[in-house]
């Protein structure tokens, strides 16, 4: 299984476990908690999925979503997010986002975007 995932994230607690769960699943996995970073790894890099914060400092999901998604408009990105009913959370849908999943989510519902 060679798929990759970046998840952007300012949150270290959520950016190891999905890491952790993910990585045993066999997949490579990138973690970013600058969200500027973040979007900058997932325009210069490919991923077979992106999974965005919607609040973190400097920077929103939105914001991230809209960036990256401008630059490769093909890529799939999913909005995470404790905070669902936030307007940020529907702007990055409006913007492009495929899903929003609240956290704490069940990974079966990112695997789901993974399967080919």
């Amino acid at each position: 299984m060679d798929k990759k995932i970046l998840v952007i994230d300012d949150e270290r607690l959520i950016l190891d476990a999905v890491e952790t769960i993910l990585e045993d699943f066999g997949y490579q996995v990138e973690c970013f908690e600058n969200p500027f970073e973040g979007e900058r790894e997932a325009i210069e890099n490919n991923y077979d999925l992106i999974l965005v914060d919607v609040r973190m400092p400097d920077r929103n999901g939105a914001e991230v979503t809209q960036a990256i998604l401008k630059a490769k408009p093909d890529a799939t990105v999913l909005i995470i997010t404790a905070h669902p009913t936030h307007p940020l959370a529907k702007k990055a849908l409006d913007v492009g986002a495929k899903a929003l999943l609240k956290k704490p989510f069940e990974i079966s519902k990112v695997l789901d975007f993974l399967r080919d």
